[in-house]
């Protein structure tokens, strides 16, 4: 599904495969691989992809537009997992190829699996802060050399700019929902 919407999306711009390879700086081959969804891409390749297709990344991800007021069933979200980022992700604000002027944030469910690391490096959303609830289990943001502990229905706030890395302590899944505002993925 991805790759199909990837290609639809090069050739409405009109760029050939070789041009997205050198614009999000991988190889034709690896275009080709992706288009014709042999391999699943990093999370890093798809933000890069989507920069460069002028899209939101969630617009990968999606079928259709969306109007001003969206229903979304539990069972119709948008679920994501990056292969370099160990969280499963599923969208609660719509998305179709070109965001609506009036979205100004974004929020996501994300689970993380007992004893894991959410990535290997630190993520960062530079544009604008990012706040999260802890719906079920703890949750640790590492920020520099502290480490801020959130326990089911706790509440984190992250200033723009703050690099941070998640880490699931415990023994369950955690279930975290997360808003980012203005929209990043």
């Amino acid at each position: 599904m991805i790759g199909e919407k990837i290609r639809e999306l090069r050739r409405e711009m009109g760029m050939t495969a070789r041009e997205l390879a050198e614009k999000a700086d991988v190889t034709p081959g690896y275009i080709s691989q992706i288009e014709h969804d042999q391999i699943q891409p990093s999370m890093s390749v798809l933000m890069g992809i989507a920069e460069t297709l002028q899209v939101p990344l969630a617009a990968l991800f999606t079928q259709e537009e969306q109007g001003a007021v969206t229903v979304i069933p539990r069972e119709s979200r948008t679920r994501v997992r990056f292969s370099d980022v160990n969280l499963a992700y599923e969208f609660l604000t719509p998305y179709g190829r070109q965001r609506p002027a009036e979205a100004q944030m974004e929020m996501v469910e994300y689970r993380l699996e007992p004893k894991s690391w959410g990535s290997a490096s630190e993520m960062v959303h530079a544009r604008g802060p990012e706040c999260s609830i802890v719906l079920e289990g703890v949750l640790e943001y590492h920020v520099g050399e502290k480490v801020y502990t959130v326990e089911e229905g706790g509440c984190l706030y992250l200033p723009p700019n703050t690099p941070h890395r998640l880490y699931n302590p415990g023994t369950k899944t955690v279930r975290v929902i997360g808003v980012i505002t203005p929209p990043c993925f």
